[in-house]
C-alpha cells in the first residue's frame, strides 16, 4: 500500500498554493480562502520548505511564479478538478431532485408542459419524472409526490385535488362537424355512418372508456357503434388528433387542444366522473424544501 501521508504534503498546502498560483496575489487569495494574508504568506512559506524548492519570487512589490510554480500549478490545477469531480460524484446533492410519477396520459397532455413553466420559474428545481399506469408503481416509496385517479382517500399519502374535468367526446373540427351533421350524440341510433369511436382498454377499475361512459349516459351497447381499437388513451387521443375517430376527452387533461381549437366538443352529453387526478405526497413525511416548492406550482398554491 502507498504511504500517501509521507510521500504528500498537507493537502491544504495545495490549495492555499492553487490560490496563490490563479491569483498571482496574496491578497486576492486571502480573500478568496477567507484567511488573512498572513496566514496565506506562512502557509505558502512552509509548502516551499517542505518542497526545498521557491515557487514564487517578488520584483518589487509584484508576485511572480517561479519555473518550478508554473509546473506544479498545472499538474495541481489538474488533480484539484479531478478531486472534485470524484467527491461530486458521491456527494449528496444540496437540493436533491424531486421524483414525480404520473401516468401516460397526465404525463404527456398535463404534466409535461406544467414542469416547462416550472423549470422556467423562480423556484425551479431538478426534476425526475416516471410514467407508469401502474396504481401499485406510482405510489412506490422511491417517489416524492404522484399523480393518482383516484377519490382522494390514498391510505399513508395526503392528496390535493389537482384535475377534475368532464369526459366528452371530442375531435377535430371537421369529424366533430360530421358527428353533428349525423345527431350522433343526441339520442338516436347509431346508422353506421357516424365517425367511428376511439376505444381503449379500461386497465383499472377507476378508469373509464367508451363502453362504460355511454352505458352511464344511457347510450346503446357500444356492439351498436362502430369502434377503433387503440393500445392505450393516449394513443386514442393521438389518433383523434389526426382526424381518425372520437375521442373520449377529459376536458381539464385535455385543456390545451381545446384551446388551439385541435379538438372541439361533440354535442352537450358529458360524465362527471366520481374520482378525479390528485397530487399525493408522503403523509407525516417532512417535504424538502424543492418538493414543496413544485406540490405548490402544481397547485396554484404559490
Amino acid at each position: 500500500m502507498k504511504s500517501y501521508r509521507k510521500s504528500l504534503p498537507p493537502l491544504d498546502s495545495l490549495l492555499f498554493f492553487n490560490a496563490v498560483a490563479n491569483n498571482r496575489s496574496l491578497n486576492s487569495a486571502a480573500e478568496e480562502l477567507f484567511v488573512t494574508q498572513a496566514a496565506v504568506s506562512k502557509r505558502i512559506q512552509r509548502f516551499e520548505e517542505w518542497l526545498g524548492t521557491p515557487l514564487f519570487s517578488r520584483d518589487g512589490r509584484a508576485l511572480q511564479i517561479t519555473e518550478a510554480g508554473t509546473s506544479l500549478a498545472a499538474d495541481v490545477e489538474i488533480a484539484l478538478d479531478f478531486l472534485e469531480r470524484a467527491i461530486d460524484k458521491v456527494k449528496a446533492p444540496e437540493q436533491p431532485v424531486v421524483r414525480i410519477a404520473a401516468n401516460a396520459a397526465v404525463s404527456m397532455f398535463w404534466l409535461y408542459g406544467q414542469l416547462k413553466e416550472f423549470s422556467l420559474s423562480d423556484a425551479s428545481c431538478n426534476v425526475s419524472v416516471s410514467t407508469t399506469d401502474s396504481t401499485a408503481e406510482l405510489l412506490s416509496e422511491t417517489h416524492d409526490l404522484a399523480i393518482l385517479y383516484c377519490d382522494g382517500k390514498v391510505p399513508g399519502w395526503d392528496a390535493i385535488t389537482l384535475l377534475s374535468g368532464e369526459l366528452v367526446p371530442a375531435a377535430t373540427p371537421e369529424i366533430a362537424k360530421l358527428a353533428e351533421t349525423t345527431a350522433m350524440f343526441d339520442g338516436a341510433a347509431p346508422t353506421g355512418d357516424e365517425p367511428a369511436l376511439l376505444e381503449y382498454a379500461n386497465l383499472t377499475p377507476d378508469w373509464i372508456n367508451w363502453q362504460i361512459w355511454l352505458r352511464q349516459t344511457g347510450f346503446a351497447d357500444i356492439s351498436a357503434w362502430s369502434t377503433i381499437p387503440c393500445n392505450s388513451y393516449v394513443h386514442s387521443v393521438g389518433k383523434a388528433l389526426k382526424g381518425e375517430g372520437i375521442v373520449l376527452a377529459n376536458s381539464d387533461l385535455l385543456e390545451t387542444e381545446f384551446q388551439s381549437g385541435k379538438l372541439v366538443r361533440i354535442g352537450e352529453v358529458g360524465l362527471t366522473p366520481k374520482k378525479s387526478y390528485f397530487l399525493c405526497c408522503k403523509e407525516n413525511a417532512p417535504l424538502s424544501q424543492s418538493t414543496a416548492k413544485l406540490r405548490d406550482f402544481l397547485t396554484n398554491d404559490t
